[in-house]
């Protein structure tokens, strides 16, 4: 019997241990009834303490026709548990969608799903129902119970449990003699040589500054309590619009004592998030705001926890410089890479294909287009990608893997090159290029080729003019001389009228030229011709088709407001814009196009931002900003 009770507590204490690994997964809508034109966010939570990780991949959000979403954002999670004195922490993320319905119906959303640590987590199907006229209203503001609050995915109004604090390091064992701590060491990153309030203030710092665009920075995030003992409330994630951003695991939240203007403040590191700038200019990131919520902490005038907002950090990003520059290379091309290739088989039959992968590593936001060598009777097609990337202490690093098809049509010995990646160095300050020689491949005739027919010669229209003469005869007569001819001296008396007309059909055909030249560099016709080449290209040249997108979005601009945008930093185009007259509606379907160009600039199109629809949309803003009122402020 003692055997069997005990076997049964064992089997129950395995269950319970599995239970507690088990991956925990929620769906969530804003709202299940919106308007046609309204948008919705969809969300799924996932939230696991296994021992694989957290990596997030393979993201799908199925949408039914008349319904579009853009990329999801990401937003990590932690949560942190103490029983008897042990701690352990819980790690997920969130996923985001902003969903527009476009025409009416009922429809299902979904089921989201995403692999995560190395777990295929699948959410719900949704029903949504769309209405006519915008009955709908807009998505519903985020609250302290809100599902979308990345900090709060499953309730509550912390990222750690109820009880969990930042206690001081330096708290008297009630079970032990009273002493006096020795002073203790602290990350040198907490130093604050002043205060900027004596109870509680965040403080955010952006390193290393100032850098290229495409270089990696890293925001960190420090709260400092100066009251003893405080809970995190209500904190929320940083600001970093103009940043490409990677997850990263949290780590254990650690606190420490740090003397700062005669006072030992608890002192904790909240966030740390590498970042890729995405233009040059003055980027802003930070503004946190967090909760300190203890015994020693007033709470706010309002009620609640005593809020206090981290500073904003302004980062100088530049371009890389021009001198030394190596053709081909591309703005945002930044970090330290090797490249390597494999090609097979080297022996092949004209008409046949060969292999060649190639795999791109090294630290930094790995490119996602290979510069490849052109040759006559070599046929490049498009490459699949596979990619692995990973945030290892701070640092993001990785590997992108191009497979391409070559098609190789002429019979010899063919020398294929090298395939390059020139970048910019930002620890050298210096250009380089990554190379992988492919050397030469065996191309052999094909017999059952078709052969090509000769092309006929082109007939030689001077042939027969001078031809030998076989007989004898008579000298042909000589011509008269023009002189003796009456049109001769008509046409010496009428030229210097002829030169008159002459110039003045000249000076005509030149002033209707220029007519034309100006007509056709008007601001319509250069919008024009970037829409069309936008439409164009977006099938085959993805980061073409974003250049012309993004010309074609700063011309509408200009051919309506008479204001050059491009002198506005991105992150305050749309106030700018609402604020010389155009409609906030539109403004902000502006805005959101330029956001996915740089989306799809940097991360690609696996960002799930289509460029041919991206087109469409700039050219839908564009035709109905033509007769679109200004508003009375402009």
């Amino acid at each position: 019997m003692r055997l069997a009770l005990t076997v049964a507590a064992a089997v129950a204490v395995l269950a319970a241990s599995s239970h507690a690994r088990a991956l925990e997964v929620r769906t969530a809508v804003s709202s299940q009834r919106v308007g046609v034109g309204e948008s919705f966010y969809v969300q799924l939570v996932m939230m696991s303490d296994g021992p694989n990780g957290s990596a997030v991949g393979d993201i799908r959000l199925p949408l039914p026709p008349g319904m579009t979403a853009n990329s999801p954002s990401r937003s990590p999670q932690s949560q942190v548990s103490i029983i008897n004195g042990q701690m352990t922490q819980r790690l997920g993320v969130t996923l985001t969608w902003t969903v527009t319905a476009t025409r009416a119906g009922s429809f299902k959303v979904g089921p989201p799903s995403a692999t995560f640590g190395g777990e295929r987590a699948q959410g719900n199907p949704i029903p949504v129902e769309v209405v006519a006229g915008g009955a709908g209203g807009p998505p519903r503001p985020r609250r302290s119970f809100d599902p979308f609050d990345f900090m709060n995915p499953f309730g509550g109004g912390s990222p750690f449990p109820p009880g969990f604090n930042f206690k001081s390091p330096f708290d008297d064992d009630p079970g032990e003699e009273q002493s006096q701590p020795e002073e203790p060491t602290y990350p040198e990153e907490l130093r604050v040589d002043k205060a900027p309030d004596p109870i509680a203030f965040l403080r955010a710092t952006v390193t290393p500054n100032p850098v290229v665009v495409g270089q990696q920075v890293t925001l960190r995030v420090y709260a400092y309590g100066g009251r003893g003992q405080f809970s995190a409330e209500n904190p929320n994630e940083p600001s970093h619009a103009d940043f490409l951003t990677f997850d990263t695991a949290p780590d254990q939240v650690k606190a420490y004592l740090v003397p700062v203007s005669g006072t030992r403040f608890i002192a904790a590191k909240l966030r740390e998030l590498p970042m890729f700038p995405l233009h040059s200019g003055t980027l802003r990131a930070g503004n946190m705001k967090m909760g300190f919520a203890g015994r020693g902490y007033p709470p706010a005038p309002g009620g609640g926890a005593l809020v206090r907002v981290s500073n904003w950090v302004d980062l100088v990003v530049n371009e890389p410089p021009l001198r030394g520059r190596p053709p081909g290379y591309k703005i945002g091309d930044v970090g330290e890479y090797q490249l390597q290739a494999t090609i097979e088989p080297r022996q092949i039959t004209a008409g046949e294909a060969i292999s060649v992968v190639a795999k791109l590593s090294g630290i930094g936001n790995v490119p996602y287009k290979l510069q490849t060598p052109e040759s006559h009777g070599v046929e490049w097609l498009e490459p699949a990608l596979a990619e692995k990337m990973e945030t290892t202490g701070g640092v993001v690093q990785g590997s992108r893997t191009f497979s391409y098809v070559v098609r190789m049509t002429d019979a010899g010995t063919v020398d294929l090159g090298e395939i390059t990646l020139p970048y910019y160095d930002p620890k050298r300050r210096e250009y380089a290029i990554a190379r992988a020689k492919l050397g030469e491949i065996e191309v052999k005739a094909n017999p059952n080729a078709p052969k090509v027919k000769a092309e006929p010669k082109p007939n030689d229209r001077l042939a027969g003019v001078l031809q030998a003469r076989d007989a004898l005869g008579p000298m042909p007569s000589a011509r008269a001389p023009l002189s003796d001819r009456t049109g001769f001296w008509a046409a010496l008396l009428l030229a210097p009228l002829g030169v008159v007309f002459a110039g003045g059909a000249l000076s005509a055909a030149t002033r209707a030229r220029e007519k034309l030249r100006v007509r056709g560099a008007s601001l319509g016709a250069q919008l024009e011709s970037a829409l069309r080449e936008a439409r164009e290209l977006a099938a085959r040249d993805t980061q073409g088709s974003v250049a012309a997108v993004e010309r074609a979005v700063f011309l509408a601009i200009e051919l309506k407001l008479d204001f050059k945008a491009r002198a506005v930093l991105k992150s305050q185009l749309r106030a700018t814009l609402v604020e010389r007259g155009l409609p906030d509606t539109r403004a902000e379907a502006l805005t959101r196009i330029l956001e996915d160009c740089d989306t799809l600039r940097f991360v690609g199109t696996g960002s799930g931002v289509d460029p041919a629809e991206l087109a469409q949309r700039a050219a839908k803003n564009a035709a109905e900003m033509r007769g679109e009122k200004l508003s009375t402020a402009s």
